[in-house]
């Protein structure tokens, strides 16, 4: 199954927007996935909280968190 480059943008942002606000990542992607008529809800999660983990590891050293909290 193909999943657009664009989508997973989308579905980091989600998870990062959803980190914000101490939400529930794993629902929200589903819910994007189930909107995006994508099957395979758990290949995205994967991909994108891999992408969002390092955005978000990246956000912290910009904040100055010390590079041992900082995988």
């Amino acid at each position: 199954m193909y999943i657009s480059e664009n989508q997973i943008n989308d579905a980091v942002e989600l998870i990062l927007n959803t980190r914000d606000f101490c939400g529930d990542e794993m629902s929200a992607i589903c819910d994007f996935c189930a909107d995006e008529n994508i099957k395979d809800w758990r290949k995205v999660y994967r991909i994108a909280n891999f992408r969002a983990n390092a955005r978000w590891n990246e956000f912290k050293k910009q904040a100055g968190v010390h590079p041992r909290y900082c995988l």
